[in-house]
């Protein structure tokens, strides 16, 4: 599943036009708990199916009414009873049962539904004999409009209103579709039948085996039977499709779209059928299924973008199509990584599966670096390794608050495993196996990987299943390090000083002092065994930290941590902090950018004064790489957002406007004919920033281009964002009624939902509030609303926070089943008042079950910090501005 969350660099810009990067781009998510502790509050509880019956194969059939939203189904499971019984349990959530047989007898078992635990009991007369039984149920269930378990999404056509039908079973809502054994290790086949309207295209995870007319404009479809796989994989769509094939390593791969959609499928088509090649080969295990089909949905969720199903993937269309008229080269980016990350799924996590959502990350930490891994082989040029050094500055900024958790968290229930699913889990993960990679060296590393997968193929694992399989190919064990990193939670620190240096030779001691890095600072609980790279001009050492260093050979300008492999801050103090400001022009972007964050965060935290941070934002030279430039951008335009409000902000702006003006000029609004790739997206952070801290002459000419889309015309694909987010936060009552009457009149869903959100980005607080009144109007689509009150949380989270309290019963319908906990506690989190913090608690205390308030805990360190670093280092910023000035 690709997790919604902001990825620079390509979505960057959305941080820099909401400020939600806020200081050093550290957004709050999910589920956790607080660092060093467990991730609920009574472990050893968890809630899971009795394990004396499991699922062998399930026989579905299933015939949607789409109209009436609703459904029935009939499904024969067979069982097999590992010790003798008179019940069995399995999971059921808002399924109606009319008919419950075992072994086709007539017995009629006694039915106990639990809708708190969403489980379905049935009590025989007599117990099940060992062995192998078969379980038939008739029921019937219905059909949401968010997405959960079968759920529709309606669009535009030119004749009329259009309705699509997809599921969603991830994390546990597979039991919304069918009753069944709905956790990630009872795997089992599954052969999938449906009666559907014969004009409509049906798909699953498995090709067609027939199709048989039947009367009244209807068609009997059966699929192929499945491979043995866990529950949530399982699809089912239906709608007015179409699909654009080919076939690739002898699989057939697919891209299934609306109909009329087709010219925007082929990037996506292209780029899976790059990646599956080189997936066949990294892997050591081809592909096992006869296609791949890739199905864009309209609309968008609030929690998730794209989901694995084997051999179906699912995509929001924003994740998956391309439309040349207003797609940008973030977009272009997005989709390729998004692609490669559903499509590693198809053996991390489809082939081989967690046993339990305690190893989420096996899932999710291994595709999102494999998505970087395959992009950066096809497209280097894209410096995608150097991009998600901010996905893993994002997770250091959770994990070194309050709230944070270990990477392999005990989970107890299905609240907490939608928790799981946070940046941690992605992004740390994904850093940490970077950094091992890194230490075992390539081969050997992805010698373990192939005999992970075929070792554990077609069943489930656990993470020290995958450090055996390393530590048995590499002469370098990491199975002690990998617990360090995966086992507790919170980020590594290494400070770095020295006792004299004369030039660039030291002349006394270069001194690393390991620790833990906490904001606020606090006392250091963790320890770490963690792999360093210390580099200069004329030094190289490679180590792995755990005790003090002092090493008299070193250069008192190396980088600690050179390449930025490791999962550690580095913070310089002392002179080094001079003297790395003063190298920094002359770093590689990776060492910039690391040098960067981490003087960031460290001077946001209190750690090395914010002087530090400002005299390393003076440093950058114009023309630096786009991936670094847009990361300042970010970062300023993130302390920007704290000083709303404060008399500090107009001086504040003064000096980031003349960093970034400069940087603009050399850029252009327009694209030239040789800019390097990601040039294109450094200009709409550059150019969003700016308009966020009111530059007259940027919000001018946004303003100006902004009329020729007014007036019908094209706006220039490589501004188009840009153009719109400037236009959006500064949107007087004329101009947002304009928006307005675009999102109205926008001919693609994807548009129509642009629209609609940039109605919600209003700094204007009457606007915004006519945006959240929008919201639960009914005009629009029911997935397009929760994303309208979440843009106007980036200027206004109580505003935003408050509403949907005061409108639950109406926000609470159009929300997915996962996302509700979460949801809230986002509309919160950039907010820098403990006002709003306690209302958060108050409407957690009437909304949100005990087990999952960690989320809760989580906002509220991250308001608390926000407002810790308004009213303790914002002075500081001041200071150095007027000395400066001086």
């Amino acid at each position: 599943m690709r997790f919604h969350t902001p990825v620079p660099l390509r979505n960057t810009l959305v941080c820099a036009a909401s400020a939600l990067a806020l200081v050093g781009l550290a957004a709050t998510h999910s589920l956790a708990a607080p660092v060093g502790e467990p991730a609920h509050a009574a472990a050893g509880t968890r809630l899971t199916l009795p394990d004396d019956v499991v699922p062998d194969h399930y026989a579905i059939s299933v015939r949607p009414d789409a109209k009436a939203l609703t459904f029935t189904g009939s499904v024969a499971i067979d069982i097999d009873v590992r010790r003798a019984t008179r019940t069995v349990v399995l999971n059921a959530a808002d399924i109606a049962f009319a008919r419950v047989r075992l072994d086709g007898r007539t017995e009629t078992p006694a039915i106990a539904l639990d809708p708190e635990q969403q489980t379905a009991r049935f009590t025989f007369a007599q117990p099940l004999a060992v062995g192998r039984h078969r379980l038939d149920i008739r029921y019937s269930g219905k059909i949401y409009q968010q997405a959960s378990g079968l759920f529709a999404l309606d669009y535009d056509t030119p004749h009329g209103k259009a309705r699509g039908l997809f599921t969603q079973f991830e994390n546990s809502d597979a039991r919304r579709f069918v009753p069944s054994f709905d956790e990630p290790g009872r795997k089992a086949s599954f052969s999938l039948t449906t009666v559907v309207p014969a004009g409509q295209m049906a798909i699953s995870n498995m090709p067609i085996a027939s199709s048989e007319a039947l009367p009244g404009g209807l068609k009997r479809v059966r699929f192929a039977q499945t491979p043995k796989m866990s529950s949530y994989l399982l699809f089912f769509g239906l709608g007015d499709f179409e699909r654009v094939s080919r076939m690739v390593d002898g699989v057939d791969v697919g891209v299934v779209v609306k109909r009329g959609d087709t010219a925007q499928a082929g990037f996506a088509l292209d780029a899976a059928s790059q990646i599956l090649p080189y997936y066949n080969s990294y892997f050591g295990t081809k592909y096992p299924l006869p296609k791949l089909d890739l199905i864009g949905g309209p609309g968008s969720s609030q929690f998730f973008g794209a989901m694995e199903n084997w051999g179906a993937i699912f995509y929001f269309e924003r994740d998956l199509l391309i439309d040349p008229r207003i797609a940008t080269e973030d977009d272009r980016q997005n989709v390729y990584i998004v692609v490669a990350h559903e499509m590693a799924h198809q053996w991390f996590g489809d082939l081989v599966t967690m046993g339990w959502w305690d190893d989420l990350w096996l899932n999710e930490g291994f595709a999102s670096w494999m998505e970087n891994k395959v992009a950066d082989h096809f497209h280097p040029e894209w410096k995608v390794w150097l991009q998600q050094l901010n996905s893993k500055q994002r997770a250091m900024g959770v994990d070194a608050k309050d709230g944070t958790h270990p990477v392999i968290t005990p989970i107890d229930d299905v609240l907490q495993a939608s928790g799981a699913f946070d940046d941690i889990t992605y992004d740390k993960g994904a850093s940490v196996i970077r950094m091992l990679e890194a230490y075992t060296g390539e081969d050997a590393w992805r010698s373990g990987i192939r005999n992970y997968v075929a070792h554990h193929a077609y069943g489930n694992a656990v993470t020290d299943d995958l450090w055996r399989e390393i530590d048995a190919v590499s002469p370098k064990k990491i199975t002690g390090i990998a617990h360090d990193f995966t086992l507790q939670a919170g980020v590594p620190m290494v400070r770095v000083d020295e006792e004299s240096c004369l030039g660039d030779r030291v002349q006394g001691w270069f001194k690393l002092t390991p620790s833990q890095f906490l904001a606020p600072p606090a006392t250091a609980t963790g320890h770490w065994r963690t792999p360093l790279n210390i580099q200069g001009p004329q030094y190289h050492r490679s180590l792995v930290l755990s005790t003090p260093l002092a090493d008299k050979a070193s250069d008192c300008t190396s980088v600690v941590n050179a390449g930025q492999t490791s999962y550690v801050r580095a913070l310089y103090e002392g002179g080094t902090a001079a003297r790395i400001s003063d190298l920094y022009p002359r770093l590689t972007p990776d060492d910039q950018l690391g040098v960067l964050n981490d003087t960031s965060a460290g001077a946001n935290a209190g750690y090395v004064p914010m002087a530090d941070f400002m005299r390393l934002s003076t440093k950058l030279p114009i023309g630096a790489d786009p991936v670094v430039w847009s990361t300042l951008a970010g970062q300023l335009a993130g302390l920007d957002h704290l000083y709303d409000g404060l008399s500090g902000q107009a001086k504040f702006r003064t000096y980031a406007l003349s960093r970034l003006g400069p940087e603009l000029e050399r850029l252009g609004w327009d694209a030239k004919p040789n800019d390097p790739v990601n040039t294109a997206a450094e200009r709409q952070v550059v150019l969003a920033a700016m308009g966020r801290m009111g530059d007259p002459a940027v919000v001018a000419e946004a303003h100006r281009r902004f009329e020729t889309l007014a007036r019908g015309e094209r706006l220039d694909p490589a501004t188009r964002r840009a153009v719109l987010a400037i236009v959006g936060l500064n949107a007087d009552a004329a101009t947002w009624e304009e928006i307005h009457q675009l999102a109205r009149k926008a001919s693609t869903s994807l548009e129509k939902t642009e629209f609609y959100t940039l109605l919600g980005r209003a700094r204007d607080p009457v606007l915004a509030q006519r945006a959240l009144d929008l919201s639960i109007s009914g005009e629009t689509e029911p997935t397009t609303a929760p994303g309208i009150i979440s843009a106007v949380s980036g200027a206004h989270p109580k505003l935003a926070l408050d509403f949907a309290a005061a409108h639950w019963a109406k926000v609470e319908p159009l929300l997915d089943s996962s996302a509700r906990v979460s949801y809230v506690t986002r509309l919160a989190s950039g907010a820098v008042d403990t006002a709003t913090a306690d209302a958060l608690d108050v409407f957690a205390q009437a909304h949100i079950a005990a087990s999952a308030r960690g989320d809760v805990r989580k906002a509220r360190a991250q308001i608390e910090y926000n407002a810790k670093v308004r009213a303790e280092r914002l002075p500081e910023v001041d200071d150095w501005l007027a000395k400066r000035a001086g």
